[in-house]
């Protein structure tokens, strides 16, 4: 009993960061690139680690479909991938975390160029709607691998969706992940992996969990012995 007291104390004094639901880039004023993520799992793992004794800080995509009324951890919001980058590198200035989960579904491409099929560059206002355009998108870069720089003493974790390929498609650019970015963990899902998630670890192994709140449960020893 006493020593279940002394852990849930100890847990009290960690903080968890968790970014979740979907960016967007902008085509022009009006219009943007942007995805399905809904921010729930994210939610889920918030609520969670929040209900399990630790401060969570949660940083939601505006667009996110799912969002909390009054939830029992605290709530920043971005749009773009450089907005989350510049709210978490504030965040990182303000708090000591001691775990980071970094599940948003960012943007994988920004809009570089767009022309019309005459090559004379379309007006970024509003795009009239009278022609065909060719629109030039790059690759974003991948906030993850600058995370170790801010966040250097914490257990950080990153996600692996992948539609196409399998099992062996998504294990294989989750240890990439890892590799590139120096985090600790990848949860693996998506129809590549199957159902559920796979938490992938520096050495290559796999742990199935059959629901997020079976990720959190995974996760809070690892938090707490990181510490």
């Amino acid at each position: 009993m006493i020593w279940e007291v002394l852990v849930e104390n100890r847990r009290k004094t960690m903080k968890i960061l968790v970014t979740c639901g979907p960016s967007f880039e902008p085509i022009d004023d009006v219009r943007r690139i942007t995805n399905f993520s809904t921010g729930r799992l994210g939610i889920q793992l918030s609520t969670f680690f929040s209900l399990s004794g630790f401060e969570v800080i949660c940083v939601l995509g505006s667009l996110s479909t799912v969002r909390p009324q009054n939830p029992p951890f605290k709530l920043y919001s971005f749009d773009t991938n450089e907005g989350l980058w510049n709210t978490i590198k504030g965040l990182a200035q303000e708090h000591c975390f001691n775990a980071v989960f970094h599940a948003a579904a960012l943007c994988d491409f920004q809009v570089k160029e767009i022309v019309d099929q005459h090559g004379k560059e379309a007006v970024k206002t509003k795009i009239a709607t009278d022609r065909e355009y060719w629109m030039r998108i790059v690759p974003a870069r991948k906030l993850l691998e600058n995370f170790r720089a801010i966040f250097p003493k914490a257990l950080i974790t990153g996600w692996k969706y992948e539609v196409s390929g399998n099992y062996e498609t998504v294990y294989k650019k989750g240890k990439q992940q890892i590799e590139r970015s120096g985090s600790d963990y990848c949860v693996l899902n998506g129809p590549a992996y199957g159902l559920g998630y796979g938490i992938l670890n520096k050495q290559g192994e796999v742990f199935h969990a059959s629901s997020v709140e079976n990720i959190g449960v995974f996760f809070i020893d690892k938090i707490v012995a990181s510490s």
